[in-house]
């Protein structure tokens, strides 16, 4: 077996390693913004208009596609911490929440624009619940 290294060069061990409490740039919040509110208003406007089951299908899954890519996007970015167990609670509710918005897109059955909003609303807000959380250091 090796030796074990001495004080020093534990030390510079130590030093050397990466930080896990890399803040969120300004970028990345406006395109956090910028999702949330995309998130809202695609929801909210097709789920309030007549459109085909194929584009509510489309709209449906660009939707998780955004929410599932924050999520890809935080586990692959470099010296970010791991997810705390309300994060991950939060965004494991988030996917389920589009089936609010979805029950309209998919069955054909518009409503006005105050019930599409609040059905759209829903997943809105915990998306960005998950990426405030994710950006409070």
């Amino acid at each position: 077996m090796g030796q074990e290294p001495d004080a020093a060069e534990q030390l510079r061990v130590v030093e050397e390693a990466p930080a896990l409490g890399k803040a969120a740039n300004a970028g990345e919040r406006v395109l956090g913004g910028v999702s949330v509110a995309a998130l809202f208003a695609g929801l909210a406007g097709a789920a309030a208009s007549e459109i085909p089951l194929l584009l509510g299908c489309v709209v449906l899954a660009v939707a998780l596609a955004l929410v599932l890519g924050w999520r890809w996007f935080h586990l692959r970015a470099p010296s970010r911490r791991p997810h705390s167990k309300v994060e991950e609670g939060i965004f494991l509710f988030a996917p389920v929440t589009l089936a609010l918005p979805g029950v309209k897109l998919l069955w054909d059955n518009p409503a006005d624009l105050e019930a599409s909003a609040a059905a759209a609303a829903v997943p809105t807000v915990v998306l960005a619940c998950y990426l405030v959380l994710r950006w409070r250091r």
